[in-house]
């Protein structure tokens, strides 16, 4: 049912943007520019997990009080998908908004939405050119309950190959923090602790992406 409600707001999205999309190259015909005014943009990424600090505070079965912090390292790989809607500010700058869907750790999935601004090295929009850019926004667990809401943010560059006016292909590397709400699991119970026994389940999860988009 969730995977249902993450794919049908990813196509809502998707049509609103082409729909800005579609406003903006009419635009284009008045208004005649080395770049386009409104961009829409399809991006995904390997995620390499290295680092995961969390911190659990719990009743545990026996009544007793249990606060577990651990931190740990390694490898974990995950995948992200991103559909993109925003704005040319000028040839060297982009504001967008970013939303899809998200692998952050080990059971641990989100509907992130973020804003990104980019920058672009270079005065000509037509050339190959350098990037750099920075994000931050919020990620959604569980539509069924919207209080339960990571934080997340993201820095990083990459390398942009102009097609042509309108389309661009972009070659990404980032570092990703993602500050989420994991469920937590007692050893001695064999389970995960329930709500009403919780007290505190944060994490922090850092990870690379790399990735490419394609940018209308």
């Amino acid at each position: 049912m969730k995977r249902s409600l993450f794919i049908s707001v990813l196509f809502a999205l998707s049509a609103v943007f082409h729909a800005l999309a579609a406003e903006a190259g009419a635009a284009e015909v008045r208004e005649k520019r080395d770049y386009p005014r409104f961009t829409f943009g399809i991006e995904t990424s390997y995620v390499l997990t290295f680092l995961n600090y969390s911190h659990f505070n719990f009743i545990s079965m026996d009544g007793g009080r249990r606060d577990v912090k651990t931190m740990s390292g390694g490898a974990y790989s995950n995948g992200q998908i991103l559909v993109s809607g925003g704005v040319n500010i000028s040839p060297a700058f982009n504001l967008s908004l970013y939303t899809g869907y998200s692998g952050v750790y080990s059971r641990v999935r989100v509907v992130p939405v973020a804003l990104r601004l980019s920058w672009f090295s270079g005065k000509d929009p037509m050339r190959n050119r350098w990037m750099a850019f920075l994000s931050a926004g919020a990620g959604f667990n569980d539509f069924g309950n919207l209080t339960d809401v990571s934080a997340e943010g993201k820095i990083g560059g990459g390398y942009r190959i102009s097609l042509n006016r309108s389309v661009k292909l972009d070659f990404l590397l980032a570092f990703q923090e993602v500050f989420t709400h994991p469920r937590a699991y007692e050893s001695d119970a064999g389970n995960y602790v329930p709500s009403e026994r919780l007290r505190r389940n944060d994490a922090f999860i850092s990870a690379l992406t790399f990735g490419f988009s394609l940018v209308f």
